[in-house]
């Protein structure tokens, strides 16, 4: 049988470095390819391809822009993609063999394992440059008796003669076989041996895997290969993919490369390898409307460039890529959320990224929704992290003469904060996304509070105490108080959640009859850049590096690509 015919496979090219061991059988007229190990063309194919999907290292184009592998769909049972034209399907990855056999493409995956996981109670977090404070931390709790391992993460990387040095040094003490049970362990430790919470690492003992399955729509050629398919159009348009899973179905188009895998959880994985440039065209007007104004538009493009290079390597411990869409890490919607305004916003400050004024170190241009007139510290959001200087709450507006919130939202004036809000760029914003976000209230029935407290075993709501409250009044640690018991819940994202999903911890509460009501204000962390406070002052006619300078306190923009 001739291989290359196009009426059986299209065609397939391997590289001149390759050696290609193919498989093939013919049943009913249909075609199926093996693709065996075959030798790495570059550092995303050959016989380790799959390990370097679990890597923190960046791939940049031609002309300098960092690549980034971002999951578009998770925990998948199938996968269909689509080309305008010809689509190329590339079993080990751009520079080996490649397959043209129609323009669509259906996988699955058989013989799959999940990733086999440990999670360690962390106990040190410090940069690459505390390798001697690490090395004190690991003894520290080895002589206590704790089993102890030290973990590095994130990247370092060089572009355009800087080198970025986004790498943490984490040490982890009594590894547990879920998370679960490391939470709890990590609450004992911290009541039996004083220990500040600092979060729970997830290490990979062993990756995920399966046997995966394409399938041509049209003329029936099949191809199988262990772990990892990838694909890439033949023209500049993007590939059309959809996915099922068991919560449903989704779709999306996408820029560059799409990889399917397997996640670590047993799923399917849908990766979509992407310029960085493409990706926040289709990032920006997901993370803001696309209707504010420009220079709004800019601040955020700046903002989510610089949040994509400091998360990439920190999120997604044991996954088979450095970023998901959702808001974990940022809302990433394809090319189909493309809109020309925000697409020459990030064209407008192509490269530029923060920096702080006075070193080399990269801001970590973190962002909200709303502040709710004042923005907080970094290290009472994220309990556990180091104070960034660029990441100092401070009034969402010039303060007044003698204004009372000057220096923070103290605990007596929460209330009054609430109920009679001074004048804040958020506040003053004529595009506010709706009127619950900068101040709100919500109330949850004893019934509610019942269900979404029953984990913690504390029978019927009697009281909800505020026991610590960050620099804008945001509450990070509370405790509930109940007829069975009593807990203390630290950390504003688990504040929100174990109230139902609390716009912010910014709040004051009243508790009655087993319900409760909440009046708050803002609308998420409030930590670095208010995206409605950045539109009120483009609105003000500030520049997006007036927004960004205002919102990220010494810092400075810097072009790298």
């Amino acid at each position: 049988m001739n291989i290359a015919s196009p009426g059986v496979l299209g065609r397939i090219a391997a590289s001149r470095s390759q050696t290609l061991v193919l498989a093939l059988g013919v049943c009913l007229g249909l075609a199926t390819v093996a693709v065996g190990k075959a030798r790495a063309a570059d550092e995303l194919s050959g016989a380790d391809k799959l390990a370097t999907l679990y890597s923190a290292e960046f791939r940049f184009t031609q002309d300098g822009v960092p690549v980034v592998p971002i999951a578009v769909a998770q925990s998948a049972r199938t996968v269909e993609i689509e080309a305008g034209a010809d689509l190329r399907l590339l079993p080990e990855g751009e520079g080996g063999p490649e397959i043209r056999a129609g323009n669509a493409w259906r996988i699955h995956a058989s013989r799959t394992r999940g990733a086999k996981l440990r999670f360690w109670v962390v106990v040190f977090r410090g940069s690459a440059r505390e390798g001697k404070e690490a090395a004190q931390a690991l003894a520290l709790w080895e002589k206590r008796g704790q089993k102890a391992r030290r973990f590095e993460r994130g990247t370092l990387f060089a572009v355009s003669g800087e080198v970025l040095d986004r790498r943490e040094i984490l040490v982890g003490v009594a590894p547990q076989g879920d998370a679960r049970a490391a939470e709890k362990k990590q609450q004992e430790l911290a009541t039996r041996q004083g220990l500040e919470p600092k979060g729970v690492f997830a290490e990979l003992v062993e990756r995920p895997g399966g046997l995966l399955h394409a399938e041509g729509r049209h003329g029936g050629a099949r191809v199988s290969n262990e772990g990892v398919l990838w694909f890439a159009s033949a023209d500049p348009r993007p590939l059309r993919v959809s996915w099922t899973t068991a919560k449903g179905r989704g779709e999306g188009r996408y820029h560059g490369q799409v990889y399917v895998t397997v996640g670590r959880d047993g799923g399917l994985a849908v990766v979509n390898a992407v310029p960085a440039n493409q990706m926040l065209a289709g990032l920006v007007p997901a993370e803001i409307f696309p209707s504010a104004p420009d220079h709004a538009l800019r601040a955020q493009a700046v903002a989510a460039r610089g949040e994509l290079l400091a998360k990439v390597g920190t999120r997604h411990e044991g996954e088979p890529f450095r970023l998901c869409a959702e808001v974990h890490c940022q809302v990433y919607a394809g090319a189909a959320a493309e809109t020309p305004r925000t697409t020459a916003a990030v064209e407008a400050t192509r490269g530029e990224i923060l920096f702080t004024r006075e070193g080399r170190q990269l801001v970590d241009t973190v962002y909200s929704a709303s502040c709710g007139g004042h923005t907080e510290h970094n290290e009472n959001v994220w309990l556990g992290t180091s104070p960034h200087p660029p990441l100092r709450g401070h009034r969402d507006h010039a303060p007044r003469r003698d204004d009372p919130y000057a220096d923070g939202v103290p605990e007596s004036l929460v209330e009054r904060y609430l109920t009679v809000p001074p004048p804040s760029y958020c506040g003053l914003a004529r595009q506010q996304g709706g009127n619950d976000r900068f101040r709100w209230t919500v109330r949850r029935s004893a019934a509610e509070m019942d269900r979404l407290l029953g984990p913690f075993k504390i029978g019927a709501l009697r009281a909800i105490e505020i026991l610590g409250r960050g620099v804008s009044g945001r509450a990070h640690t509370v405790r509930v108080v109940g007829s069975a018991g009593r807990e203390e819940i630290r950390g504003e994202l688990r504040i929100r959640k174990a109230f139902g999903g609390l716009r912010s911890s910014l709040f004051v509460v009243d508790v009655a009859g087993g319900g409760a009501t909440f009046r708050g204000g803002g609308f998420g962390h409030g930590v670095g850049m208010c995206q409605t406070g950045a539109i009120g002052m483009a609105e003000a006619q500030k520049s997006y590096r007036e927004i960004l300078g205002h919102y990220y306190r010494d810092s400075a923009i810097r072009k790298l690509w």
